[in-house]
């Protein structure tokens, strides 16, 4: 145990010193005050103006000084305001109660002074205490987020970096397996042929699976550049461009006012994912049809993408959110599981969520919720108005 300094001992000394100090001045001061009134008063109350000396000794100084006022109290009563004056003298039965009552009442101010300050001692070391314990578990805690931060970091840039990497040696499988089978095909069995043509389909399959984690990884390392985004002509472009590169017509009903408040080209890629997956699970030569609307719920956009596909089995409505997650072979439905995990993360960064609805054979309806959208109808009118 440490033992306490030559300074710390100095500090309580003079702390004590200055309670007892004051258990002096206030009964001279209650003695001086009562006998100048002796005239006035003759015997009457020669003990209350002791009650108050005690009450604020022992309230400023504590219980040592508190008891010390008490007893110098009776001793200056004794000796100079009870006759005879000049020796130790309790007077008669009345003076004697008085003194017995203004002991009994002093004991009592001092036991309550003393218990007030235990806990409020008590209370000012459980303040700090719990001061010490929740500045360490912020210090904790900010440890621990940097260091989640820095875990996470890596990990994206190691994601990246692989991904990166496996892009040059995935494209050369598949170059290579074309080439031979353009050059050679003729003049190989079918079943070589058909090996050839297993590996070329799986490099591919590598080579979207790579390109769609470096999307991926590229959503979580890439800063965001809001502005405001009309969304409408992002749909009109995807619907486009993808109903062309699938052969299929798409019949879409929306607003020409949509408007949200984020990063243009991460929208269009969450919304090219969407689109992406109304044209892909629909039924074999069905036309794709796909309802478009829009809700202003407080300062939050819901934007929400209806259509009338295969839909699925809502049990797993939570799994298709999640990288490289597939509820389909890819012989009937070809794709590598990242789309809606893109549009996840995409919307997560927009401080928003994303949910469906979905049932076997009646369509699927996906919801993006984005965060607070700090917009004014003037501001989206002059953008629709270019």
């Amino acid at each position: 145990m440490a033992r306490p300094s030559i300074a710390r001992l100095l500090a309580i000394g003079m702390e004590k010193g200055s309670g007892y100090l004051l258990a002096v001045a206030t009964t001279l001061t209650a003695t001086g005050v009562r006998y100048s009134l002796q005239s006035e008063l003759d015997e009457k109350s020669r003990m209350v103006l002791f009650i108050p000396a005690v009450l604020a000794t022992a309230w400023y100084g504590g219980l040592g000084p508190g008891v010390f006022a008490l007893v110098l109290g009776a001793l200056l009563a004794a000796l100079v305001l009870i006759p005879p004056k000049d020796t130790i003298n309790f007077g008669d039965r009345a003076d004697q109660i008085s003194m017995g009552l203004y002991l009994m009442v002093g004991v009592g101010i001092v036991w309550l002074a003393h218990r007030e300050h235990t806990e409020k001692r008590f209370r000012e070391e459980a303040q700090a205490e719990l001061e010490r314990v929740n500045q360490s578990l912020e210090e904790r805690v900010q440890a621990r987020t940097l260091e989640l931060q820095t875990a996470n970091s890596e990990l994206e840039g190691f994601c990246y970096n692989v991904s990166h990497d496996l892009r040059t040696p995935s494209r050369a499988i598949v170059g290579n397996t074309r080439i031979l089978l353009e050059d050679y095909g003729g003049e190989v069995t079918p079943a070589f042929r058909e090996k050839l043509t297993r590996i070329s389909s799986a490099a591919i399959k590598l080579s979207e699976l790579v390109d769609a984690l470096l999307v991926y990884a590229r959503l979580a390392k890439a800063g965001l550049k809001r502005e405001l985004v009309n969304v409408s002509a992002i749909i009109d472009s995807e619907v486009e461009f993808q109903s062309i590169e699938a052969g299929v017509q798409v019949q879409v009903s929306k607003a020409n006012d949509l408007v949200v408040y984020g990063d243009r080209s991460q929208l269009t890629v969450a919304i090219g994912a969407v689109i992406s997956n109304a044209i892909k699970y629909r039924g074999p030569g069905d036309n794709v049809y796909l309802t478009i609307a829009k809700e202003q719920i407080g300062s939050k956009f819901v934007l929400s993408f209806k259509d009338r596909g295969i839909g699925f089995d809502p049990t797993y409505m939570n799994k298709v959110f999640l990288p490289f997650e597939r509820l389909h072979r890819d012989d009937a439905y070809p794709g590598v599981g990242m789309g809606l995990a893109n549009v996840a993360r995409i919307v997560s960064r927009h401080n928003g969520s994303v949910w469906m609805e979905t049932s076997t054979g009646e369509g699927t309806i996906i919801y993006l919720q984005f965060g607070d959208q700090p917009m004014s109808q003037s501001s989206v009118k002059q953008l629709l108005a270019v």
